[in-house]
C-alpha cells in the first residue's frame, strides 16, 4: 500500500479523491476528521553521518531443528519476558527469550483445533492474556494462553483480514482484505468488539487490483488505542467507536506515491500487473511506519531504492538515509528490511548471517558488538536481529 506525500495542488485533489473515507453502508461511522493533529515532514531531513543519534542492541536468536528461521514477518516483545517471531516462509511461530533463548513453538502446522495452515500475522491480548494467530489458510483466530502458550480456543472470522490490533479497552481493529462485501462495504478497517461483533468501518477502497501496497500488516497498537495507515491517504487515523480521527500526516519531501491516474493506466483499469511498473517508477512503491513514544520510524521504496527515515517527536527533527547509507554509518554491512513490528521501544532489521559472513571475508569492518557476533557463528544460523532506536 502507499500513501500519497505530494504538497502540489494536483496532487492534493487525487488525496481528496482517493481519501472519499466512508461509504453508505450499514457499519460506517458518520464522524470523520481529516485535518490532522500533528504532521511528520521528513522535507529537510537531515543525512548526517552521527551514528550517536541512534542506541543500537543486537540478539543473536538460537539456532537448533526445532527454530530454523526463514523470512521474518513480524515480531514481537510481550512484556519484557519473550519475543515471539513469526516466520512467513515456513508459517511457524517461535518464543524466544529477550536474550535469544529459545524457548517454545506456539502452535503448530495443520487442520485441527489449535492448529493452522497460513498465519499472517499474530496479536497480543493483554486483557486476556493470550496471544491470537490469524490463519488467512482457513480464516480463522487461535487463541494460547501467555503463559506457557497452550491452546485455548479458536474463532471463524467473519470477513476476510490478515491482521489485527487490539486496543485497551478489547476492542479489535482489523484491516479488511475483501471486496464487495455486504459486511465491510469495501472498507480498509474494521472496529469490531472482542466477539467479532462489527461497531464501525472506516475509509473506502478505491483502487481495487486485488493486490496491496506495501506493509499489508497496516494496523497497529499504541499506547491503549489502535491506530491504522491507509493507501492512498497520507495519514494514520485513530479509529474508536464513533469516531475516526486523521492522528498524524506524512510528508516524505519530494518521494510521492503513484497518482490514481498512473494505477489506472498501467494495471488497464485495475489488472494485477501494474506492480513491476511502479516498481520501476519514481514513485513510492511501498512503505511501512513504526511508532514509539520518542520517535517515528518509516521505511519506504522508490525505483527499487529503500529509505529509511526516523522522525524525533520531541524536536521534530527527522532524519532520512538510504538503507544503505544508515547500514554503512552503523557499520552493519548489508540490510534489507524492516520487520514488522518492534523489540520494545527499538525498530528491528534482520541481517543475514550469511551475507554478513561473506563480507567480514572480504575485510569489511563491523561495529564491535555485531563483530563479536560473527566470530562465533555459521552461515546456516538464524539471521541477527538489530535492534535501533533514537536516543
Amino acid at each position: 500500500m502507499r500513501l500519497l506525500f505530494s504538497k502540489n495542488k494536483q496532487m492534493k485533489n487525487i488525496i481528496l479523491l482517493l481519501s472519499l473515507c466512508m461509504v453508505s453502508c450499514v457499519h460506517v461511522s458518520e464522524n470523520m476528521r481529516h485535518e490532522a493533529k500533528d504532521m511528520i515532514s521528513f522535507s529537510n531531513s537531515n543525512v548526517e553521518n552521527n551514528e550517536s543519534l541512534f542506541d543500537v542492541r543486537y540478539i543473536k536468536p538460537a539456532t537448533n531443528d526445532s527454530c530454523l528461521l526463514g523470512a521474518i514477518g513480524q515480531i514481537e516483545m510481550v512484556s519484557d519476558s519473550f519475543l515471539i517471531i513469526l516466520d512467513i516462509n515456513n508459517y511457524s511461530l517461535y518464543a524466544f527469550s529477550p536474550e535469544g533463548k529459545f524457548l517454545s513453538t506456539i502452535g503448530s502446522k495443520g487442520d485441527g483445533p489449535g492448529e493452522y495452515i497460513k498465519p499472517s500475522s499474530f496479536f497480543v491480548d493483554k486483557l486476556r492474556n493470550r496471544i491470537g494467530i490469524v490463519d488467512i489458510g482457513r480464516q480463522k483466530v487461535i487463541y494460547y494462553r501467555m503463559k506457557d502458550f497452550l491452546f485455548q480456543s479458536e474463532k471463524m472470522l467473519p470477513f476476510e483480514t490478515n491482521s489485527c490490533a487490539v486496543a485497551e479497552d478489547g476492542n479489535i481493529l482489523w484491516n479488511s482484505i475483501g471486496y464487495d462485501s455486504s459486511d465491510t462495504g469495501d472498507n480498509y478497517f474494521v472496529l469490531t468488539d472482542s466477539t467479532f461483533q462489527i461497531i464501525e468501518t472506516a475509509v473506502e477502497k478505491q483502487f481495487k487490483s486485488g493486490y496491496g501496497f506495501g506493509d499489508s500488516r497496516n494496523v497497529y497498537a499504541f499506547q491503549g488505542k489502535t491506530y491504522a495507515f491507509s493507501p492512498y491517504d497520507s495519514g494514520v487515523w485513530e479509529i474508536v467507536d464513533g469516531c475516526v480521527e486523521k492522528r498524524f500526516e506524512l510528508d516524505l519531501d519530494d518521494h510521492i506515491a503513484p497518482p490514481y491516474s498512473f494505477l489506472m493506466e498501467k494495471s488497464n483499469g485495475g489488472q494485477p500487473p501494474y506492480f513491476r511498473a511502479l516498481e520501476g517508477s519514481d514513485y513510492v512503491s511501498y512503505y511501512t511506519i513504526r511508532e514509539f513514544a520518542k520517535y517515528c520510524s518509516v521505511l519506504y521504496i522508490v525505483n527499487n531504492e529503500r529509505f529509511v527515515g526516523f522522525f524525533d517527536k520531541r524536536t521534530k527533527s527527522s532524519y532520512l538515509y538510504t538503507l544503505e547509507l544508515f547500514g554503512k554509518m552503523l557499520k552493519v554491512g548489508d540490510m534489507s528490511y524492516l520487520a514488522s513490528g518492534f523489540f520494545n521501544d527499538y525498530s528491528v532489521f534482520p541481517l543475514n548471517i550469511s551475507n554478513l559472513l561473506e563480507m567480514r571475508s572480504d575485510g569489511y569492518s563491523f561495529s564491535k558488538d555485531l563483530d563479536i557476533l560473527l566470530q562465533n557463528s555459521s552461515p546456516e544460523d538464524n539471521q541477527i536481529l538489530m535492534c535501533v532506536r533514537m536516543r
